[in-house]
């Protein structure tokens, strides 16, 4: 599997790092719009000079590069990946591979139409872990679902104004940063049971703190879904928060203690019958190199959406128009007390 990278920023470096696992992949070419980070990126993971592509059109028109990273900042996902579909190139994208509804329904009729693999970049689907959790759930472990608390917040330190995070127009604040990994779980969790599309749940008692630059800096949700399960969501960029995720059922409840990037060896923990069972969970990849190589085996497989419980595009689309219902209420929320 030949690579492209688009973007050579904290998460181009992770996944140019991470392709080392893996034996079948490789990185080929990479773009940036940075001159000084392009040669010094090329440099270190010893890319062919003709492979290093100020433009990024020159990479997309590239043949001997299959296969595309984009790692670039959100307001350039939903142009990029289009362009990258209509270059015939199969594309992993970071989260939120778009930063509203509508480009989420734009991107889903690009991705049907090009006939092209898509996935949105959220790795935690493909450690065993989450495989766990879906298996334990589905053996009636815990009883019947009830309850989902989920949470991902890191503090970013003092809001700085023009920079990814704290800058509207370039898809900042902490819903788009961070919520797609609460909104997608428990979206992944309320559905299990459910054979036909997901569910979509009402987005309720919405609260949260807007900065001046106009973008949340934290805010939390409560999700309802049709068949009686809730889930209280909560992210931010101005604290840290638990970042785990439980699972309240009938019987007892599953707690997944680092469940956004665990490590190679991870645990779980089965609340039950008044006792603690810790469940271990290996996998011989890290997070981002697993990701990589689920993606690579649909290629192979030719498969046009990837395999559960990776994100298919309607999870994308699904998880995205609950989080921008999410940020439009937390901005009424935030007017309602001004007045």
């Amino acid at each position: 599997m030949n690579w492209g990278i688009i973007g050579l920023g904290y998460m181009g470096k992770k996944f140019a790092n991470s392709l080392y696992e893996l034996d079948k992949n490789q990185l080929i070419g990479v773009s940036s719009n940075s001159f000084f980070r392009l040669i010094k990126f090329g440099f270190r993971h010893k890319i062919k000079f003709k492979y290093q592509f100020k433009d990024y059109e020159d990479i997309l028109s590239c043949k001997d590069i299959d296969n595309i990273y984009i790692a670039t900042i959100n307001n350039t996902h939903h142009d990029l990946i289009i362009k990258c579909l209509e270059a015939k190139k199969n594309v992993l994208c970071e989260k939120p591979f778009v930063i509203d509804y509508e480009q989420a329904k734009n991107i889903k009729n690009k991705v049907e139409e090009s006939k092209m693999l898509f996935l949105e970049a959220l790795a935690y689907r493909s450690h065993p872990q989450i495989k766990k959790v879906i298996s334990l759930i589905n053996a009636n472990s815990i009883g019947k679902i009830l309850k989902i608390n989920s949470s991902y917040g890191i503090n970013k330190g003092k809001p700085k104004k023009n920079t990814r995070l704290f800058d509207k127009k370039l898809g900042g604040g902490s819903i788009l940063d961070l919520g797609s990994y609460p909104v997608s779980i428990s979206n992944l969790i309320a559905n299990i049971s459910n054979s036909q599309k997901d569910t979509i749940p009402e987005v309720k008692n919405v609260i949260g703190k807007i900065y001046d630059s106009e973008i949340d800096i934290n805010a939390q949700a409560e999700l309802f879904y049709k068949n009686g399960i809730t889930s209280q969501i909560k992210v931010s960029i101005s604290e840290n928060l638990e970042n785990m995720t439980t699972i309240l059922g009938t019987d007892g409840k599953i707690v997944i203690c680092d469940p956004w990037v665990p490590n190679k060896d991870s645990f779980l923990e089965l609340h039950k019958d008044h006792k603690i069972k810790k469940i271990e969970n290996n996998s011989n990849l890290n997070i981002f190199a697993s990701q990589i190589y689920e993606f690579s085996k649909n290629i192979e497989k030719k498969n046009l959406e990837c395999e559960y419980p990776l994100m298919t595009i309607d999870n994308s689309v699904d998880c995205m128009q609950v989080m921008t219902e999410w940020k439009k209420k937390v901005f009424e929320y935030e007017n309602k007390k001004k007045y």
